[in-house]
């Protein structure tokens, strides 16, 4: 039904976390222009990519008109995104196949929801212009449930560059350990029956404990915090 889309990590400056990316060996894309861009990627030529954002704890006051237009669960997490430390804060899941001729259409995940007795929040219709200049349009909701990762639709147009190449070897995500409560477990499979990328955990409080590159190889420069985000696998 859902794949693992992206791994979003908060950072307390965006343009200071860019530089230290870059540093470490990875390619960067930013999402909008760099002078006023707010969060920047890390894509990979298959799989989940990266993205860094950066977020005032002041956007947590307009969780609550949010909420009024979204639904509570979609005022929630914006709180939680305003309100996250520094380090990995969500996941997000997205539809399995990239449909050309609807990418934006999340009717057959409510569909699939619905079926499920899984409450969601209204779709939210999202864009922004990337630092080429061009429009990218995105949807996302969030789902009752709170321990869960949010779901996005696929950018149109789409957005992962055809080649990736990072100086530091890596080639894709191969691992996110996602740790929530037991009892959200059973929601969490029926979203994700057959992905394999992200491994979850129970765990009283809801955490990413890090993602495992393959073939990520970090220079002798790379910036304390950029190590603490990864750890490192060899399988290709």
């Amino acid at each position: 039904m859902l794949k693992c889309s992206h791994i979003l990590c908060k950072v307390d400056n965006i343009h200071d976390c860019v530089d230290q990316l870059e540093r470490a060996g990875f390619t960067v894309q930013w999402g909008g222009n760099p002078t006023r861009a707010h969060n920047a990627l890390v894509w990979f030529e298959q799989g989940p990519f990266l993205e860094f954002f950066e977020l005032p704890r002041w956007f947590r006051w307009l969780s609550v008109p949010f909420g009024w237009r979204f639904g509570r669960c979609a005022g929630r997490r914006l709180f939680q995104w305003a309100t996250a430390a520094s380090g990995w804060c969500d996941v997000a899941l997205e539809p399995l196949e990239y449909r050309q001729e609807a990418p934006l259409n999340l009717t057959g995940v409510n569909e699939y929801l619905r079926k499920h007795s899984i409450n969601g929040s209204r779709v939210v219709k999202g864009s922004r212009t990337s630092a080429s200049g061009g429009k990218v349009h995105y949807r996302f909701m969030t789902l009752q449930e709170k321990h869960q990762p949010f779901i996005v639709s696929h950018y149109y147009p789409q957005q992962r560059p055809p080649l990736v190449k990072h100086v530091n070897g890596a080639v894709g995500v191969s691992r996110v350990d996602f740790y929530l409560p037991a009892a959200s477990q059973g929601t969490l499979k029926l979203l994700l029956p057959e992905d394999s990328c992200l491994q979850s955990h129970a765990c009283e409080k809801r955490h990413i404990s890090g993602v495992t590159l393959r073939g990520w190889q970090p220079p002798p420069e790379t910036p304390a915090f950029i190590h603490s985000l990864f750890t490192s696998s060899q399988e290709n």
